[in-house]
């Protein structure tokens, strides 16, 4: 039973079935409950009446008690078989009793409960032996008598002696019909509850729903967040239910959201003020000698004057650094507008473009591509070029110039994998991080559906981009041939510094973990990329002027 019971349940929750169908079908078990009831005291009352009152023996006994109180009436009060008043005052008092009184002539008396032809229920053999009789009266001649041997005696048919005669007499008792009539008027009580019952069970349960979802809501909007909301059955309700708790779960996780901006914002605004503070105390201290006169010589005085300008820059670049982080923090409504582009096309143009500029920065840089034409990735692209911008900026800031930058593109089953790996030179670990790069860079690789890691070992700094390749339009012949055949290598940037060993530089199938640090943009000449001539030209980036990016490396937290 229990089975069953859970298999329903089980039914019912996985199809979806509205509450107007559920009510449709609740009017028919009703309809069945109520017809069922019905046909229930029917059989009670035909069972009840067959055996109490239309059985011989109950027959026999309340006729036979009928006669006795008539003869009785009619031995105390000498009455009369054509005294028609006094019978029916006799029979006044007798509920559903019938009475035939007659002679070899005719009817004398006829009176009480008459029987409906149509009624078959309460007919008794008694009434067709006294059509028989009567019968017979009729057809026998008026001077001849009806003789005892032709009139049949029964439970019903009997001789009368009146004041004024022997009469034939009949009699029957149909105390039944009480019982039916009673038992009709209480079917149809018992089909109508069973039908509301049924109906209210229905509604119910329904409104129970909707209060326990009118309960559930007033508790969220109390502040009661995390009381999850099951919908329940598969209906109207279900859905408003699972509606209510998809808006408790939007709610909990833009409060989670809004909490980590804020706690990211507190931290990010007491690692800045700690920033400022030391170069603003500096700069003070300089200007209050400059101006109490505290120096010496001209050259001391310009060496002040220096120190004041070296503190100034560093205020400006923590505000620059500042900027960049709001202006992808803080405009959670941009629209990034992704394009669809040939992966083995766009990274080359990026890579040589910033490898070329960090070679004029004096680095050796080890490349290995090996993105090949065809396979397209959704990106934006003045998000890609402040990305680049931002971990070739860093690597020029504080990577070892003694060791080479490795740098590796490569096409790992649906993915674009990018690898850039340096040596952190001792002085960039003295400097203390706002971990500000490292945000703006996560943000806006997450917001080209990409991603990215860094990491920190051993004095190495590994940044880590994937991109999903949605599309690829190449042939597997074309393909084999930029992997392995004719294709092509990318060019490389001039001069003798870039080389590729055999080995890999790193290891791409490794995926470092996430660290704190990241990079903001250097303040020089951005790049944007040329999808038509599949060349990159160089554009001005004017909202990097002034002061280096914001350091992705070699940086440890106070």
């Amino acid at each position: 039973m229990n089975k069953c019971r859970v298999k329903i349940r089980n039914w019912w929750s996985v199809h979806y079935l509205s509450l107007n169908f559920k009510l449709i079908v609740a009017v028919l078990v009703a309809a069945v409950f109520a017809v069922g009831g019905f046909l229930a005291c029917s059989v009670l009352e035909d069972y009840v009446a067959q055996r109490y009152y239309l059985s011989d023996k109950a027959k026999a006994a309340a006729v036979g008690d009928r006669y006795r109180e008539l003869k009785a009436f009619v031995g105390e009060n000498h009455v009369k078989a054509t005294d028609s008043r006094a019978l029916q005052n006799w029979l006044a008092g007798k509920s559903y009793t019938q009475l035939l009184v007659w002679d070899n002539n005719k009817d004398v008396f006829s009176g009480g409960w008459i029987v409906d032809s149509s009624d078959t229920r309460g007919a008794q053999d008694g009434s067709l032996t006294v059509q028989k009789n009567r019968a017979r009266t009729t057809e026998s001649d008026t001077v001849k008598h009806l003789s005892p041997e032709d009139f049949k005696e029964d439970v019903y048919n009997r001789y009368v002696t009146f004041a004024d005669g022997t009469y034939y007499t009949y009699i029957n008792v149909n105390g039944e019909k009480r019982w039916y009539y009673i038992m009709d008027i209480v079917a149809v009580l018992i089909a109508a509850v069973l039908f509301l019952m049924t109906i209210l069970i229905y509604n119910s349960t329904v409104l129970e729903r909707v209060s326990d979802l009118s309960d559930d809501v007033r508790k969220i909007s109390e502040g009661d967040l995390n009381r999850r909301i099951v919908p329940g059955h598969r209906d109207e309700i279900g859905e408003l239910a699972a509606s209510v708790d998809v808006m408790r779960t939007a709610i909990l996780e833009k409060m989670g959201n809004e909490k980590a901006a804020w706690d990211a914002n507190t931290q990010l605004i007491t690692s800045m003020s700690h920033d400022i503070r030391t170069p603003l105390t500096s700069l003070i201290g300089y200007l209050d000698i400059i101006e109490s006169g505290k120096f010496e010589s001209r050259e001391e005085l310009d060496r002040y004057i220096g120190s004041c300008r070296e503190k100034a820059f560093q205020l400006k670049d923590l505000s620059d650094r500042l900027f960049r982080y709001f202006l992808v923090f803080g405009n959670q409504e941009q629209e990034i507008r992704l394009e669809r582009m040939d992966a083995g096309i766009l990274f080359q143009q990026l890579l040589v473009e910033h490898v070329a500029e960090t070679i004029g920065c004096g680095f050796n840089v080890n490349l290995q591509y090996n993105v090949p034409e065809g396979f397209l990735v959704d990106v934006d692209i003045s998000s890609m070029r402040r990305l680049f911008d931002n971990l070739f900026s860093n690597i020029m800031k504080y990577a070892d110039h003694s060791f080479s930058v490795e740098i590796k593109a490569d096409l790992i089953l649906d993915r674009i994998k990018l690898v850039l790996q340096n040596h952190i030179h001792e002085e960039a670990k003295k400097v203390e991080s706002t971990k500000i790069g490292v945000r703006t860079c996560k943000r806006l690789c997450e917001d080209m559906n990409g991603a990215f890691h860094a990491m920190e070992e051993e004095k190495i700094y590994t940044t880590e981009i994937l991109f999903p390749v949605v599309e690829m339009n190449v042939t597997e012949d074309a393909l084999d041939r930029q992997l392995f055949g004719t294709a092509e290598a990318p060019p490389k940037p001039d001069g003798p510094a870039v080389s590729e060993p055999d080995g890999p530089a790193s290891d791409p199938e490794k995926t470092p973990p996430e660290t704190d640090d990241a990079d903001g943009t250097c303040g020089r000449t951005g790049h944007a990329v040329d999808t038509d001539g599949g060349r990159a030209g160089r554009t001005d980036d004017t909202s990097n002027e002034g002061g280096c990016n914001d350091d992705l490396q070699g940086h440890t937290e106070n």
